[in-house]
């Protein structure tokens, strides 16, 4: 399943899921090289922005969860670069009221990111 692209969103990369269930929501995500961001992040050397690696988890949340709203950014932390070519594997599990998830690049985790959520109408 491919999930729409809301406007307010800083990225148009396409997310696709591989699995969503109640504690487990699995997706892939390749960055867009034509994203005018990767002209100053940095020049000549273009990495993904930490803020669109925050965004992929929580996109990946709300195609399996439209319902849940993002409450708060609990932490987050990048453990390596990624480059535009690379393909992201985000594996987001439940942990009581969060939502962790790992952002990995050929099996290797790049991020942890961990979110808290409410229910309601967004």
């Amino acid at each position: 399943m491919t999930i729409l692209i809301p406007p307010e969103c800083a990225t148009n990369a396409r997310i696709d899921l591989d699995h969503a269930s109640g504690d487990e929501i699995v997706g892939r995500v390749r960055p867009d090289r034509d994203d005018p961001v990767f002209a100053g992040h940095y020049p000549g050397f273009p990495l993904l922005p930490g803020v669109y690696i925050v965004e992929y988890v929580h996109r990946a949340v709300l195609a399996a969860m439209p319902s849940e709203i993002l409450a708060e950014l609990v932490s987050c932390r990048f453990l390596r670069t990624i480059d535009l070519d690379d393909e992201l594997v985000i594996t987001i599990r439940r942990d009581g009221g969060l939502r962790r998830g790992t952002v990995a690049v050929s099996g290797v985790p790049a991020a942890e990111v961990v979110l808290r959520y409410q229910e309601g109408n967004p």
